[in-house]
């Protein structure tokens, strides 16, 4: 594996990609607009029309494998043709020096036009096979533009203040005066540059109010205090959100201590036929901790090593309901320990992009034991996210990829709930 500079801004580039994502879905949903009912309606129809997309994703897919497939036996073709070439080139040189070169020639020039028609015919089943991809895309999916709204802000005015009445003035400048005589004091001489020349005449002041009573200039009334140590709620939101963007540091995951024998129960009939069961745990963010309050069971697809979701939008459909964020994932192993497999390791690692608190519980009834793990930051996230291989392979494990979790507290007073969409 490559380890030059190229190589790690890549994976720096995708890490702010899954930080930025993954801010956006936990600071999106406190917008004060978020549960409108105008937003409601936009996020119905964009999970209505998921797995319609999912679908149209997949017979893209296909048609791609199938035109690469299909240029990379071309290419193949081709390089066997120049190798052919270049074959016969040497033979005549041979040829001029030896006999026998006529003959050679002539097969190695037979063999050259057979990949020649072969690769005619490849060409030929490539271009049926782009026909075929055009016909059955000739419906594309048409989603409607985004509506266009414009966002309300709250008013910054500020009120008026009332204006002062001849009785509120003279109560003001009679507890002013008595203050005044109290605890007279001078006003600090201002420096030399902000020195002003005293005018050539006095100021005089008009009220519609009546002419102002006489008061001692030499001294001026106390300041009123102001509490410091609150800020608007305005203020005080746009700083939580500027502290949760700017943290670093793990979050606490708080995983309610019934939670693995609950899971267990509900997969007691997969266990016993030895196929691994897996489950979403989603949880709520309170206090800058997050409390998994829900394990979710997709519907799947399971083997003795192995487990395959499926229709994976009912799962969005239902966190989304709830505002419940995944923060891992659980799963079984019926016959063996509790530990992380190369697929386990290539599954948490897309967990832990998302998140970096995101865990992986591993229950094993069969050695009565479970295990909380997480990738090891950031050797383990590193070597993971750069393998490109696929199944069961072997890892170094020196240093190890994986852990037990540090950051994950077992809570016996809470609890969580399951809930099994098969």
């Amino acid at each position: 594996v490559s380890t030059q500079s190229t190589g790690s801004s890549g994976i720096n580039a995708e890490y702010g990609k899954q930080w930025y994502q993954r801010r956006v879905r936990e600071c999106l949903p406190k917008h004060p607009e978020y549960k409108g009912p105008q937003t409601s309606n936009e996020r119905k129809v964009v999970r209505g029309k998921l797995k319609t997309i999912f679908d149209r994703a997949e017979f893209i897919k296909n048609n791609l494998t199938i035109t690469y497939a299909g240029q990379h036996k071309k290419w193949i073709v081709e390089d066997q043709i120049k190798q052919a070439e270049a074959e016969q080139k040497k033979v005549q040189e041979e040829a001029s020096r030896s006999t026998g070169g006529e003959s050679k020639a002539a097969a190695n020039e037979r063999r050259e036009t057979e990949l020649a028609l072969e690769l005619e015919q490849i060409e030929k089943q490539l271009e049926e096979t782009r026909t075929i991809a055009v016909k059955a895309s000739e419906k594309p999916i048409v989603i409607p533009p985004p509506i266009q709204r414009q966002p309300t802000y709250p008013s910054l005015a500020v009120a008026e203040p009332p204006k002062p009445t001849p009785s509120n003035i003279n109560s003001f400048n009679e507890a002013y005066n008595m203050t005044a005589a109290a605890a007279p004091f001078m006003l600090p001489s201002a420096p030399p540059e902000m020195q002003h020349a005293a005018p050539s005449a006095p100021i005089q002041i008009i009220s519609d109010t009546g002419p102002f009573p006489a008061v001692d200039r030499s001294t001026k009334p106390a300041v009123p205090l102001i509490d410091r140590s609150t800020k608007p709620a305005a203020l005080a939101a746009s700083d939580m959100f500027a502290d949760m963007m700017t943290q670093d540091s793990q979050r606490e995951v708080i995983v309610p201590t019934s939670l693995p024998d609950k899971f267990l129960s509900v997969c007691l009939d997969n266990t016993q036929k030895n196929i691994e069961t897996c489950g979403i745990l989603a949880a709520k963010l309170t206090a800058n901790n997050f409390t998994i309050t829900h394990v979710i069971l997709p519907k799947q697809h399971g083997t003795p090593d192995s487990c395959q979701t499926l229709a994976e939008e009912e799962l969005f459909e239902y966190q989304d309901k709830l505002d419940l964020i995944t923060v891992g994932w659980i799963h079984t192993h019926p016959t063996q320990s509790a530990f992380l497999s190369s697929v386990d390791l290539h599954t948490h690692c897309s967990y832990q992009l998302m998140l970096k608190e995101a865990i992986a519980i591993v229950c094993a009834p069969k050695h009565n034991s479970t295990g909380l793990f997480a990738l090891t930051d950031p050797h383990g996230l590193e070597s993971v996210s750069r393998c490109t291989k696929s199944g069961f392979h072997p890892h170094a494990t020196i240093p190890p990829l994986f852990e037990d979790c540090k950051h994950v507290r077992m809570d016996s007073n809470l609890t969580a709930q399951v809930i099994d969409l098969r």
